[in-house]
Order: C-alpha cells, then structure tokens, then sequence
C-alpha cells in the first residue's frame, strides 16, 4: 500500500507553517544573552559547575558551550532552557559561551568567560550525578541496575530506595558502604507496581554530599485490549480512511503512558501487514492507493513496555 500524498499541498503548508512561526517569534539576533557565574577567571573547588544567566525576552531555549581549555577540547554543547544549569566536571581550566535561541532566530554567543575548577575533599559543596536509568523511568521489569558518576574524593556511597504507593510512603532499603558505581535493584526491593525513588550519596571521613535521587516507576499491568469502532466489519470506504477505536482506562498503581499501534494487512491472518503505524491518539487518518480489500486491527503498548491483546481484526473495503 502506498500513502497518497499532494507534494504541492504539502510544500505550500510547510512555507506557511514556517513563515508563521517567523512572523510570531521575535526577532532576537542582535541580542546578546547576559552571563551571571561564572565570570571570567572565576575559581571554584568541586565537582560541577552551576553556569547562570539572564532570561532573555524572545529566546525559548539556550545553547550553552564549555570549551577545556588545555587543548580546546568541547566537554558540553548542549541546548537547554531555564536560567541555569550544572554540569559535572573534572579539575581544569575551561571557558564557557551562551546564546539564545527560537524556532526562527539565534543571537550571538556571550563573550568566553573563563574559571578554574580544583579538586575538593569537601563533599558537602560537591554532588553525585546520576547516569542510568533516567529520571521518572517506566519499566516492567523487577530487576535494575542503577549507576552514577564517581565522586573523586568519596571513599563510598550510602543507597536508598523508597517505595510509594497510594500516596504513602516507605523505605524499602537503606546501604551504606557501598564501594561500586552501580548497584543492582532486585526483586526484593522491586516487589510490587510502585513508584521507588534511589537516592545516592557519596561518603568520606569528614564530609558527604546531599542525597541525589530518581525515579523508578514499575507497571507490570498489561493495556485493556482495544476495541475498534469504525470503520465497522465488511464497510465499503473511499480511499481515505479514519480509523478510530478505544481502550479502557488503565487501572493500576502505575499507570504508564500507553500507545496505539495500528495494523492493515491485505490478509485475514495478517501475515502480509502493508502499514503500521504507532500514535498516542485513538484515531488515525490514511490514504489508499489501490482499492481492494484490507484488514485492520489494533494493539496497545505502554511505556512500560507491556503490550495488550490485540483486538478483533476487521475487514474493510476500499473502492
């Protein structure tokens, strides 16, 4: 099957689309963005670096870039939005640049500002960063390793992990000494759908940083089956079709964002599946080249990775 598409139409919404949006977003070329910290030849002691600066009128994002100055290697380059951000970062010299940013427009790069960052047995000025899973992590899995960056001047780490559910809350367990980087979540502690926040914090004889923490959320809860709506068995379509079908209210502790997949196969037994299309919305809109016969169905699948029944398949055709 393929997809019918008017070129001319769709490159004439695109040229409106995009001289809209040039229209509507203001013009922020010949501002500059303000720098706050670190100012140049600032020194710091730690393992990171909180950069701030002013919130421009105009930008909707910012392109900060920090350059290692001994060989002018790029460490970050990244576009972020706020008016601040930290970064983690081994003992150096380094300059650090800013610009705004828009859909239709950049400014120029702030003047380099350069600091000095040293090493510090102090922890408490200092954090753990979290590297694996991310922040608010959907899984159906009972069984996670959990890592972050080492800390130089640490000589352990303490783990926590909580688990809520039903708005209650409660640790499940609390290790200190832990050597490693990384530390496995087993199904002890991932007992049952829960949202469990890790918290790590790095230790020393005299010092330690506060607690970092994330999210693990478990859904182990399959997606209701979908039940299709229109088009009905055997109807005769022109050859653009709106599908469209509803699945049933998620009912568990977790409840995962859930996504549609739409098949059409040209047989009953869909073994010959000509489309396939994955949208977060109950509905779907697609053109037909060729007339004939086809069949459709739907399945569900959060993000979780929990996949429901697929639904009846249903025969359709379009003349």
């Amino acid at each position: 099957m393929r997809r019918v598409i008017n070129v001319s139409l769709v490159l004439s919404s695109l040229f409106l689309l995009f001289a809209c949006d040039d229209v509507l977003e203001d013009d922020i070329t010949d501002d500059v963005v303000t720098t706050v910290s670190p100012k140049d030849e600032t020194a710091l002691e730690g393992n990171s670096v909180q950069f701030r600066w002013e919130e421009l009128e105009g930008a909707d994002e910012y392109r900060i870039q920090v350059i290692e100055e001994v060989n002018q290697r790029s460490v970050l380059d990244s576009l972020v939005s706020g008016s601040s951000f930290t970064f983690g970062l081994n003992p150096g010299t380094y300059n650090w640049r800013i610009r705004g940013e828009n859909f239709a427009y950049v400014t120029a790069y702030s003047f380099p500002s350069s600091f000095t960052l040293t090493s510090s047995d102090d922890l408490s000025i200092q954090e753990v960063f979290l590297t694996s899973p991310s922040d608010n992590f959907y899984t159906n899995k009972d069984a996670l390793i959990v890592s972050w960056d080492r800390v130089r001047a640490a000589t352990s780490y303490t783990v926590v992990v909580d688990k809520t559910i039903q708005g209650n809350t409660a640790t499940e367990i609390q290790t200190p000494d832990v050597t490693d980087t990384n530390f496995t979540l087993n199904a002890t502690i991932l007992s049952e759908d829960a949202i469990y926040t890790w918290k790590v914090k790095a230790v020393n004889d005299n010092s330690e940083t506060n607690f970092s923490t994330r999210r693990i959320l478990l859904d182990t809860q399959i997606p209701n089956q979908p039940t299709l709506s229109s088009p009905t068995s055997d109807a005769n379509v022109s050859t653009t079709v709106t599908f469209t079908w509803n699945i049933s209210g998620d009912t568990g502790e977790v409840q995962s964002p859930i996504t549609s997949i739409l098949e059409i196969a040209t047989d009953e037994g869909f073994g010959s599946i000509v489309e396939t299309v994955t949208t977060n919305n109950n509905s779907q809109q697609l053109d037909f080249a060729d007339v004939g016969d086809y069949y459709w169905r739907v399945k569900a699948k959060d993000e979780a990775g929990n996949e429901s029944t697929v639904s009846e398949g249903r025969k359709f055709t379009v003349q």
